[in-house]
Formats: structure tokens, sequence, C-alpha cells
């Protein structure tokens, strides 16, 4: 089936190029050649799901593969949503309206809790059912992976099968696995049983999970022989020798993030307290630096992208970045593309790092000191300093920067409301000491503080702290907000 869409439904949508496909490097297949159809999920809205890296990694390589068409789905807007159901129409694909019930494979990429109910709707609109259990000879499977897999409890009712880990590798298993399952003529639980042996992937229904009074988990058994009796998370161990897009999707509309971005490294040498992602994506693994300058180059060319965007979760801490920016630097100022490295750290930014990625524009820099005291920095194990933080923006500031955004959190364990009034004090304290430079260089300066609310992830040193309350969180939204001035 192939659902059909017209002027009736598209002239009633906010932006319906979210909805129609057709976009410059979208993967265009003949369905009938290909032995595996895999439908890519991303359970958010479609300018956030096009900002994902792992999605297009994910998209670039499962369709190198000839046997394979992978396809991309996202949660429809509310307005799309009623039109849907107004209409009888099921959730579908954008490389060509097929709705999610006809996939071989369904996957969900789990980014973040909030939008687990937005995987139950999206499978519901698909014509997909819901529960796992529910599902017979013939449905899809429903499988699940990115950062919150690690985490497969809350969903496990729902998903077939859970990859724990880095995806590249193992989704490349699971696609043969599958292929040697459908010839066989064997049943569904036997596919389970098949990708249950691959490294790095949980089948819920083979385990038995039993609970503490308190809720943790008490013990996760084997229900079945065969498998194993702990699965282990796959990890990438060379980043060079791995599949990364160059040729990837430019949207018609505007995404959160519409640029090049270039993974430079996985894994963080920090160890924050709060960062899930410093904890599950551990080792460190570097790409080269001449990786990275021949994928840059590549990826201007078939995007026509005007920025790129050096990514990692903390991107100057990449040992190459000197050499890495001086070849970027060449190529970019001769293009006229635009150089920016997101995740700086206060305590190692240099001036001549930055003048070097804003040669052809000056775009504003984003610090993240998370905590307003140093009392509170050291119980996260931030690891950095006031002092830092000051004579970075200082720094930044007297070599023409005039707009700095912070990053900070509230609600993690310990805090007190002076630690909340000192994310208010930090910002008032950067702005007066920028204004004693020379000149006019603090005049213009413009500081944005901006807070999100602690969540404690699992794997993490603060898994098992409480979260703040709403009526707590508020308390200290609206006594940080009076005391900005």
């Amino acid at each position: 089936m192939r659902v059909n869409l017209d002027d009736s439904i598209l002239l009633k949508v906010e932006k319906p190029a979210k909805y129609t496909g057709n976009e410059w490097n979208m993967v265009k297949k003949n369905p009938e050649n290909v032995d595996v159809r895999f439908a890519f999920c991303f359970p958010d809205d479609y300018e956030i799901g096009m900002s994902h890296l792992g999605m297009k990694i994910l998209y670039h390589v499962l369709n190198k593969r000839e046997d394979t068409y992978c396809e991309r789905c996202f949660a429809p807007w509310a307005d799309m949503e009623a039109l849907l159901k107004e209409k009888g129409l099921p959730l579908y694909t954008l490389e060509t309206y097929t709705p999610l019930s006809e996939f071989d494979l369904v996957g969900f990429t789990l980014q973040y809790e909030m939008s687990f109910t937005n995987i139950l709707n999206m499978l519901n609109l698909g014509g997909i059912p819901v529960l796992a259990k529910d599902r017979k000879e013939g449905d899809p499977f429903v499988l699940a992976g990115g950062p919150c897999a690690c985490n497969p409890e809350p969903l496990a009712d729902f998903i077939d099968f859970f990859v724990i880990g880095e995806g590249e590798e193992v989704i490349n298993e699971i696609i043969d696995e599958y292929k040697d399952w459908k010839k066989s003529g064997e049943n569904r639980e036997q596919f389970l049983m098949r990708v249950a042996r691959i490294e790095g992937v949980y089948v819920p229904s083979f385990y038995d999970v039993s609970y503490n009074q308190d809720g943790t988990v008490k013990e996760i058994r084997p229900n079945i022989s065969g498998i194993p009796e702990k699965v282990k998370r796959r990890i990438i161990k060379d980043m060079d020798s791995v599949d990364f897009p160059d040729d990837i999707i430019v949207p018609y509309v505007g995404t959160v993030h519409d640029r090049i971005m270039l993974e430079l490294f996985r894994g963080c040498i920090r160890g924050c307290r709060f960062c899930q992602a410093g904890f599950i994506y551990r080792p460190v693994r570097e790409k080269s630096p001449e990786k990275l300058l021949e994928q840059a180059k590549s990826s201007v060319k078939k995007t026509g992208y005007e920025e790129i965007s050096l990514v990692s979760l903390s991107t100057s801490d990449y040992s190459g970045l000197f050499d890495l920016c001086n070849n970027l630097i060449e190529y970019t100022e001769k293009e006229k593309v635009s150089l920016s490295l997101p995740s700086l750290r206060v305590d190692n930014f240099t001036l001549g790092l930055m003048e070097k990625a804003s040669k052809v524009r000056k775009s504003g820099l984003t610090f993240a000191p998370e905590a307003g005291t140093q009392r509170l920095r050291d119980v996260i194990n931030k690891g950095v300093t006031e002092e830092d933080l000051l004579a970075s923006v200082k720094l930044a500031v007297a070599g023409g920067w005039n707009s700095v955004k912070l990053y900070f959190m509230i609600g993690l364990p310990t805090e007190t409301m002076e630690d909340v009034y000192g994310i208010a004090d930090l910002g008032i304290k950067l702005i007066e000491s920028c204004r004693t430079l020379p000149g006019d260089a603090g005049k213009s300066l413009k500081i944005t503080l901006s807070t999100s609310c602690f969540v404690p992830k699992p794997f993490t040193p603060f898994q098992w702290e409480p979260m703040d309350t709403m009526e707590s969180l508020m308390e200290k939204q609206h006594n940080l907000k009076d005391r900005i001035r």
C-alpha cells in the first residue's frame, strides 16, 4: 500500500515539506528489488530528528547495502496526526509513503525518556500492535537503540529487541541474520533466538527480571537456554574504519542543526557525575585529522552546506584539534564555509583556536559551567573554576566576540538556593568584568544564561538520586529570573 498525499492534507498542515520527502540526497530504491525493508523511526518532530547524527549514520550504513532499503519516519505534529486519524491513513515513511506495518524491521532511536510515549503513538498510528506479545507472524519486528536503550526495562513490553551500544556494525549483523531467517521458514520466536545470540542484542521476552521492594532491579536471569546471561554493549573500536555519511539529506525546511556535522571522537576524558554519555560511550576513540578533512571536503561538495560543526562531547579535548583546524581553515576559507566549535571547555579555551575557526564568520561562543557555585561544580566533578570562566570570556571578548551563551542545570544533588543565585551572580560578574576591558570590547557583550532541569541517568554516579520536584524547580526558576538584571 502507498499512502496517497494530496492537497486535502498538505494544505492543512504547518510546514508540509516535513511529510513529503524527496529532499536532496534522499535514497531512492525499488522496494521490489531488496530483501529487507527497514523503517528508521525518530520519535519526535522532523526538525529535531533530521538534526540527529546517529540517524544520518545508520541511514547511510543500511542504504549502502544493495539488499536493504532504509526509509525514514518521524512523529507527526498534532495537526498532521489529526488529519491521518480523520482520513483513516496510517503513519508512513518519507521515501515511498509505505505504512510502518508493511516493513520487515521497524527501528526506534531512544534519545531521551520523554519521547517514549511517542514511540507507542507511532506504533499505533502505523498499524503495528503496541505490545510485543500481541505481534503475530507477518508483523514487523520492532527494535530500539540509542543511549536510553542502556536502560531498556521501561520499554520492555513494547520492543521485540534492543541494541545496546553503538550500532554501525551490529545493525549489519542483524540484517544478515534476518535474511537467513527469512529463507529458513522459521517462526517469529526463532528469529529472536537468532538475534539474541548477537553481541549487544537484548530480547526482553527471553529474560525474567525481579525487583527489590524499593523498585531497583534485583536480578535479571535468562528463561531459556542458549542466550547470554549478560548482554555486553557494542563499541566501535576503530573510528576511521566505519562508514560516515558525506551525502547527508538536505531538508527543505530549517532544522535544529542545519549544517554538516563532523564527529571528532566518541567518549569523554572528564567523568562529570551527571553525564550519561560520558560513561556509556567510554573509552575515548578518536578519528584521525586526515579522515575528518576528507569527510569535510566531500560533505561540502555533496550537500552545499555553508557551515561545518565539529561535534563530540568535549570538542576542545580532541588531541588533533589544532592540526585539524589549520587544515580545515585552508579549505573553508577558500570555499566561504564557516566552522563552529561547540562543546568547548572553559579550562582549555584558547583565543588562537577560536580565531582560526571564525575566519569566515564569527559565531557565538558556548560554554557549560553547569553550576553557579564552585561548591556545586565540585560535587558534580565538573573540574571548572570561576577563574577559568572569567579568563576565557574576557579573552574571547577582547578578541572580538560579543555573544556568549552559558549552560547550567538546576535541581542537581545537594543544590541550595544559594547555588541557584550563583548562576545569576556569575552572569552579572562576567558582564561587569568585561566592561573593564580597554576600548569598547566589552560594551556590547550579550550573556545568555540557559538552564535545564537535572534528570538522574542510569550508569552515572547520580543514578539513584531523586529528581527535584516540579514545585521546587519552579520556585528555583522564578527566584533565578528575579535575580537577573
